[in-house]
């Protein structure tokens, strides 16, 4: 049994209302120890804040993604910490997006800016989403002192990039995109980096892997996925769950026990990171 933790998913979105509570149950079956879920907008939070209510395995975020800037509002921004209050564990899904040469750069930044500066007056970790902006990402962190942490989520940039946020106090997610024998960049990235750098993850429902890369992605995957970047480390697949499990309870504070380690992990704040 692997006691796995998804860092990243979005059990939320629409595409998983038909079976939702089967997928839930089928990895709970299997050892999964809970979902890091982050809003993408605010019309999405009323409902995942809902979620987290009714399952507790659901760990909330709340933020507003890059992606989906036409539909933010400077306003969104006011009642952010009001779903913060509700029990979240950090401010995401927040960050850049440079992908598809998109125009709004300046506001993005302006939204990704104000939204560090809510988690840093919250003392919350982010969520963070980056395609092509991982310098623009780590200057900001740097400008506004934010000392919290949090996930690159999906990260795709340099080794020094990485080294650079996991000495400000960022985990390092992985999860499809390493599945493939293509990715040999991620693969060497992956064995550089320190094993207590690492959360994974699954991106559910995107960013299938390479067993399932025809169909939507399910947190059901991660254990797969799992098994693959554990034979990329020469590691025991349940060596590099409980690892990963026990850097995202540090990091994001998780009432959440790891057989063997205790509630909350062997450690209550990462080392680095400013106290909570």
């Amino acid at each position: 049994m692997l006691q796995l933790i998804d860092s990243h998913c979005h059990l939320d979105f629409p595409e998983f209302d038909q079976n939702r509570a089967q997928l839930i149950q089928q990895c709970r079956d299997r050892g999964m120890l809970a979902w890091v879920v982050p809003g993408v907008s605010h019309q999405s939070w009323p409902k995942l804040r809902s979620l987290a209510r009714d399952q507790s395995f659901i760990k909330p975020a709340f933020g507003l993604h890059p992606y989906f800037m036409q539909q933010h509002e400077l306003s969104h921004l006011d009642v952010l910490p009001e779903y913060l209050d509700c029990g979240a564990i950090a401010v995401g899904e927040i960050g850049l997006d440079a992908f598809d040469g998109s125009t709004d750069t300046e506001q993005q930044m302006a939204i990704f800016k104000a939204q560090l500066a809510i988690a840093k007056n919250q003392r919350l970790p982010v969520i963070v989403h980056s395609r092509k902006t991982q310098d623009l990402i780590f200057k900001a962190v740097r400008e506004l002192h934010f000392q919290y942490g949090g996930i690159m989520h999906a990260f795709s940039g340099s080794l020094q990039q990485a080294q650079r946020l996991v000495d400000s106090g960022f985990l390092i997610g992985f999860g499809g995109a390493a599945s493939y024998d293509r990715a040999i960049k991620l693969h060497r990235l992956l064995r550089s980096l320190p094993r207590e750098s690492i959360a994974l993850e699954t991106d559910s429902p995107d960013i299938s892997p390479s067993f399932a890369r025809d169909q939507m992605n399910t947190p059901v995957n991660l254990f797969k996925i799992t098994e693959i970047l554990a034979a990329r480390l020469d590691l025991a697949p349940q060596e590099l769950a409980r690892q990963t499990s026990l850097n995202v309870i540090r990091l994001l504070e998780l009432n959440v026990e790891v057989a063997g380690a205790g509630a909350g992990g062997e450690a209550n704040v990462k080392p680095g990171l400013a106290p909570r």
